[in-house]
């Protein structure tokens, strides 16, 4: 009788455990990644990089081909690992989003992070009129919705540090699918095929003298790390003559929209987007207001509204033959008593030799500044 009654205290032990540890389980939100539903099905020990795809683009094979090319090329140059993860329409959140990050992250301590479709939803970053601007503070950041502020008009532009570099590969959303299709690949054809990046051409910096006050020593020191070619208030013409050189890197500073920029305080050296279709340069920065954003149709919303079919700096990742990878945002943004600048904070590691990402993460940077092509960008040194 006693034994019966010990197995039936034994078995409801159990039950209460078993309930216990459902209960916890259904309760947690962390979304955990199967660490065995890699690519090509291994299974790996680390893992540096991930490529999410949008639900639009991500049942295409022809994509995802030319993905897996980029992901050789990169195995081959870096023997960096990447996995690439489809966004399924239920959990196309950016809150959603960052929880897979984060759990990524939690195991293997990612790199960066290429997000691949115009469709991903992406935190708003701020807004005036029909200019619209993506925040990447959510995905950048590790700590969840307790690392970043958010606002009615998107997240709040404050230092961050950067745990993650964060890539967007957004076509514009006004085109017609077969057109933003091409333009993907033929983006990752060219990532794959401009690995070996030389350093031996100049950095040109061209610049407003009515807004350089802090900016122009920044840049200016860069001719520690290389020859620079400096210049303030440049014309029409030097911009245009600038157009038929090559450039280790090439950097515009001035008032701006998503569509150029003015580097002379007299207003006569407007810089114009399509001019990234004529620079023979691997690495374009843009620096100043909504450089990093786009065009909607709507001048007013508290989401990020998607891009119209209007000239714009990040679509030019897709018809440039030679910029693989570009800096938009406020790049030699301080007034702060310590760095907080893309310039002070990156540009040192990525002109030594390192990745794009590596010379980012650790470092604190201001909100404001989208990275729009290859993350594991480096120059040969």
């Amino acid at each position: 009788m006693k034994e019966k009654i010990a197995r039936i205290i034994i078995a409801i032990g159990l039950t209460i455990l078993f309930l216990i540890v459902y209960t916890l389980n259904a309760s947690t939100q962390i979304v955990k990644p199967n660490i065995n539903n890699l690519t090509n099905g291994e299974t790996l020990e680390y893992i540096d990089m991930l490529i999410f795809i949008s639900p639009q683009y991500s049942d295409d094979i022809e994509i995802k081909n030319a993905i897996c090319s980029y992901i050789s090329a990169v195995k081959e140059d870096i023997n960096w690992i990447i996995k690439i993860i489809d966004i399924e329409q239920n959990n196309n959140d950016y809150r959603e989003i960052d929880k897979i990050i984060e759990s990524y992250y939690d195991l293997y301590e990612i790199k960066a992070c290429l997000m691949v479709g115009e469709d991903t939803d992406t935190a708003l970053g701020g807004l005036n009129n029909y200019m619209k601007k993506p925040s990447l503070v959510p995905w950048f950041t590790t700590g969840r919705e307790k690392s970043y502020e958010l606002s009615e008009h998107g997240i709040i532009c404050k230092p961050y540090i950067m745990d993650i570099c964060i890539s967007l590969m957004y076509p514009t959303g006004a085109l017609d699918y077969q057109t933003k299709k091409t333009q993907i690949m033929s983006a990752f054809n060219k990532f794959c095929n401009l690995r070996s990046i030389s350093n031996n051409y100049n950095i040109t910096v061209f610049e407003g003298s009515d807004i350089n006050y802090f900016s122009k020593q920044m840049y200016q020191n860069l001719q520690c790390f290389s020859n620079l070619y400096y210049q303030e208030d440049p014309t029409e013409e030097e911009i245009k003559t600038s157009l038929d050189e090559s450039h280790l890197m090439y950097y515009v500073h001035g008032h701006s929209n998503p569509s150029g920029t003015d580097v002379n305080s007299n207003n006569s050296g407007w810089f114009s987007a399509d001019n990234l279709d004529k620079i023979d340069t691997p690495f374009f920065g843009a620096d100043g207001c909504y450089v990093g954003g786009w065009w909607s149709d709507k001048s007013d919303s508290d989401d990020l509204c998607p891009s119209i079919d209007c000239l714009w700096y990040g679509s030019k990742i897709f018809s440039s033959e030679n910029i693989v990878v570009m800096a938009l945002g406020m790049l030699s943004q301080n007034g702060f008593s310590y760095p907080v600048s893309f310039i002070e904070n990156s540009i040192p590691g990525l002109l030594e030799g390192k990745t794009l990402a590596e010379s980012m993460i650790g470092e604190t940077c201001l909100g404001e500044n989208i990275i729009i092509g290859d993350p594991t960008f480096h120059f040969d040194n």
